[in-house]
C-alpha cells in the first residue's frame, strides 16, 4: 500500500511573463515541495498561483504560499492539487468559494452533509458551490485532484440567513 501523498519530488510549475518590450518569457521554472499539514497519512498541498481579485493583473508577481491550506481572497482565486492519501478521510467542512475540482489520479468519494455520495474517478470533474463536504479516498492508491477556486458570495438561505466557512469535526455520520 503506498500511503506517501507527497508527490517525488515535488510539482514542476512554469510561470510566464513578459519581458520590458513585451516579448513572452518565462519567468519562472521550478519544482514545487508541497504543504502536509496533516502528516504523511493525511492530505498534502501545492498552491501554484492565487490572486486577490478578478480580472487579475498578468503584471503581478505570484505569490511563493507554500506552506498555507488552499483558501482564496473573497473576490480572488487560486490555483492548486491536494493528494489525498490511501484511507485518508478529509473533516466536513465548506470554504467561501466556487470549486472546479479535476480528479488527475486514483479515486475519491465526496460526502455531503445531507449524506449523498458520488465517487469521482480519474479524468471526472466536480462543480462544488460552498457546499459542507468531506474527501474519502476509499482506495489503496493516493488521489491527486487540481482545484481552481474562486472567491464566491457567501450561500444565503431563503430566511436570510448565510452559510459561511465551517470544519466540522464530529461528521462520521455523512460519509
Amino acid at each position: 500500500m503506498n500511503s506517501d501523498v507527497t508527490p517525488s519530488p515535488g510539482v514542476r510549475v512554469v510561470v510566464t511573463a513578459h519581458d520590458e518590450e513585451g516579448t513572452s518569457i518565462v519567468h519562472s521554472d521550478r519544482i514545487h515541495q508541497p504543504f502536509i499539514p496533516f502528516g504523511l497519512g493525511g492530505s498534502s498541498f501545492s498552491i501554484f498561483d492565487t490572486r486577490s481579485s478578478v480580472p487579475v493583473n498578468n503584471q503581478d508577481e505570484p505569490q511563493d504560499l507554500q506552506n498555507t491550506i488552499p483558501r482564496p481572497e473573497p473576490a480572488g482565486v487560486m490555483f492548486c492539487i491536494a493528494n489525498m492519501a490511501p484511507h485518508y478521510r478529509s473533516l466536513m467542512h465548506r470554504t467561501s468559494s466556487l470549486d472546479y475540482c479535476a480528479v488527475l489520479s486514483g479515486e475519491i468519494v465526496l460526502g455531503l452533509d445531507g449524506g449523498e455520495e458520488r465517487t469521482i474517478k480519474a479524468g471526472e470533474m466536480v462543480v462544488q458551490q460552498g457546499v459542507n463536504h468531506v474527501w474519502h479516498n476509499r482506495t489503496d492508491e493516493v488521489c491527486r485532484i487540481a482545484f481552481v477556486m474562486v472567491g464566491a458570495e457567501k450561500v444565503k438561505l431563503p430566511n436570510g440567513q448565510e452559510l459561511g466557512e465551517t470544519l466540522i469535526e464530529n461528521s462520521s455520520d455523512a460519509c
